[in-house]
């Protein structure tokens, strides 16, 4: 499977690894190795299942064993991730990755206190394992009487410049700093945590500017409103936008509901047109694929996606993906499966944009890095969702972001209506316990609606005058 790949034989690739599912694999690097295939290949379902052979556990070093943990999480297995990941603590208890990602997912369960114990047991551990600074720092909002800024600032001394530790550290201390006030020093940190990260990324507005006319060209009304008459037995909700523009925050609220099941952010649909052209798409859609699906047969596309939404919706009639940069995908989307709903968050520009600018995300969103190139992006998301309102009136809802903060019960029942979904009150409460948030999202989604996230950038007015210009001209 892996010589297909290289050799770009995707599909061909994909058959080899559906034939070792379920098959008795004796060696534990087999085991693991299946399981990145299959993460590979969006086969979820077969990768919870494989990594959960008590094998893997008993003969694989702790590296594997978090890297495991992290495939497991990030298909949103958490169950299974956590039953993983406490066994493998328990016969590794002095494992610096075992403890870090165990950190992870007990902050996305909302136990933040705990996730600050391990994360800080990483650090006791191994002083260097500076991811583990990055993530303490976004546990809670941090005060002046309690903070990490001191040690932070001695192992930003203590990093290879130009390396992943010094842009871990960097982030962690313009959070640190931004939350007590002191923001001077706070946009130093960011601007030398964003150098030292574009220097590491390969972005071109070039590609995204093609992509933006071949889908113009390509999913015309009649295109994209063809449709097949592939049922899908558990209908998707598309929450589609810009990255950290409030797609989390409504999805913990549809989570809510008794009908709905939160995938969270998935590449399942990806996955499909991938197979359909033959072709690995790790980036997303680009015009070749756009233009090449333009003949595509969207019935099977239909038919993989149906075999996976069981498992994605848990069995609920409905399910959330919320993949933000899906809404790249909204045109096939809507021609493959005609009973998908769509909606869309729209932030203020400068929220959103600043916001992306402060996040460090993980292999996603290489625009954010240098303000123009934010700038750029945000106005290629805005002129395709445009696209999508002109042939696609009546599939895409907006919901406004300030709306679903101000007036959160009356937003979200709204979005009931247009999703076809039964009224319920109380979905608003997004600080009830249960379920899972693991996102960029994770530090706040449980805090309640908070009403006072809107015009955090005023307090870099002038550091922020190119991503004004570019976004006004």
């Amino acid at each position: 499977s892996t010589v297909l790949t290289r050799r770009g034989a995707h599909r061909e690739s994909h058959a080899v690894v559906r034939t070792a599912i379920g098959r008795p694999l004796e060696h534990p690097a087999l085991i693991f190795s299946l399981g990145q295939r299959l993460r590979y290949f969006h086969e979820f379902e077969a990768l919870e299942r494989t990594l959960q052979d008590p094998k893997l556990l008993d003969g694989s070093p702790p590296d594997v064993l978090a890297k495991s943990v992290i495939l497991l999480s990030s298909i949103n297995a958490n169950d299974a991730a956590q039953r993983l990941a406490d066994a493998a603590l328990a016969k590794h208890p002095n494992s610096p990755p075992l403890s870090y990602v165990r950190g992870h997912l007990h902050f996305f369960a909302g136990d933040g206190d705990a996730a600050e114990a391990c994360y800080e047991a990483t650090l006791a551990a191994d002083k260097r394992f500076f991811q583990a600074s990055w993530m303490l720092a976004g546990v809670r909002r941090q005060t002046p009487e309690q903070n990490h800024v001191d040690r932070l600032r001695e192992q930003i001394g203590r990093t290879t410049p130009g390396s992943m530790g010094e842009v871990y550290v960097a982030y962690a201390l313009h959070k640190e700093l931004h939350d007590i006030g002191d923001y001077a020093g706070a946009w130093q940190a960011l601007t030398r945590g964003c150098a030292s990260m574009r220097r590491m990324v390969s972005y071109d507005s070039g590609p995204v500017a093609e992509l933006i006319a071949a889908q113009r060209a390509v999913c015309t009304p009649a295109f994209v409103r063809a449709g097949n008459a592939i049922e899908q037995p558990h209908v998707p909700i598309f929450i589609v936008g810009m990255h950290r523009s409030g797609t989390t925050l409504l999805e913990r609220m549809l989570a809510g509901h008794p009908d709905v099941g939160d995938a969270g952010e998935t590449r399942a649909f990806d996955a499909q047109l991938e197979l359909a052209i033959d072709r690995s798409l790790p980036n997303g859609l680009d015009a070749m694929a756009v233009k090449s699906l333009a003949g595509a047969d969207f019935d099977a596309i239909a038919r993989d996606y149906a075999r996976h939404a069981p498992w994605l919706s848990r069995g609920k009639p409905f399910f959330t993906e919320k993949l933000p940069m899906n809404f790249w995908n909204v045109g096939m989307i809507a021609r493959a499966l005609p009973q998908a709903r769509f909606i869309h968050l729209v932030r203020d520009p400068m929220d959103t944009c600043f916001s992306n600018l402060r996040t460090l995300f993980a292999g996603v969103a290489t625009y954010s890095y240098v303000q123009e190139e934010l700038a750029g992006f945000f106005r290629a998301y805005r002129a395709m969702m445009a696209h999508w309102a002109e042939v696609l009136p009546d599939r895409v809802l907006d919901v406004r972001y300030d709306d679903l903060v101000a007036e959160p019960e009356a937003t979200v029942l709204r979005v009931l209506d247009h999703c076809g979904l039964r009224r319920i009150e109380g979905l608003s409460d997004v600080a009830r316990p249960g379920g899972r948030v693991s996102t960029a999202s994770a530090g706040t989604a449980r805090q309640g609606v908070l009403r006072d996230r809107g015009g955090v950038w005023w307090h870099y007015e002038a550091q922020l005058a190119p991503l004004r210009e570019r976004l006004a001209g």
